[in-house]
C-alpha cells in the first residue's frame, strides 16, 4: 500500500484533544472559585438571618423576664428552678448556622457593648476560627 493510496481515518489528533483539555482546565479554573466564592457568601447570608431571628427571641425573652436567658436552649427548654417560672417556649427547636454548627450565645457583664455574644463561627472551626472569621448577630 503507498501513502497515495491511504485513506484518511475519523476521529482527533492527539494535539486535538490535548488543545480541548487544556480549554476545559482553563474553564474549571475560573469557574470553580466563583461557585465556592457565591456559595460562601449564601451560607453567610443565611446564617446572619437566623441570627437575627435568635436575636429577636433572646431580646423578647428579656423583656418578658427582666433578664436575659443564661443559655440559648433556655428558649426552647423550660429552665429548672426560679429561671422557669413565668416560662414558654419562644421557639420549637434552635436554628444552626449553614454549616451545621451551634450558635455560640454568652451574656456579658452590664457595661460591656453589647449585652451579650451571638454569633456562628463562620466557615471555620470553633478551635480554629478568628474574630474576622465570625458572624456576629450585632453587624
Amino acid at each position: 500500500m503507498t501513502t497515495a493510496n491511504r485513506q484518511a481515518t475519523p476521529g482527533f489528533s492527539l494535539i486535538e484533544i490535548m488543545v480541548a483539555f487544556l480549554i476545559l482546565g482553563l474553564v474549571m479554573a475560573i469557574a470553580v472559585p466563583s461557585y465556592f466564592g457565591i456559595v460562601n457568601s449564601a451560607r453567610a447570608r443565611s446564617t446572619n438571618a437566623s441570627l437575627q431571628v435568635v436575636k429577636n427571641e433572646v431580646n423578647l425573652y428579656q423583656m418578658e423576664h427582666g433578664k436575659f436567658p443564661a443559655r440559648l436552649v433556655d428558649l426552647v427548654e423550660r429552665p429548672k428552678g426560679e429561671e422557669g417560672k413565668g416560662w414558654r417556649a419562644r421557639m420549637d427547636k434552635l436554628p444552626k448556622d449553614a454549616w451545621n454548627n451551634e450558635f455560640y450565645y454568652k451574656v456579658l457583664p452590664s457595661g460591656s457593648k453589647h449585652p451579650y455574644e451571638l454569633y456562628s463561627y463562620g466557615v471555620s472551626n470553633p478551635e480554629d476560627s478568628t474574630p474576622e472569621d465570625r458572624i456576629s448577630a450585632w453587624e
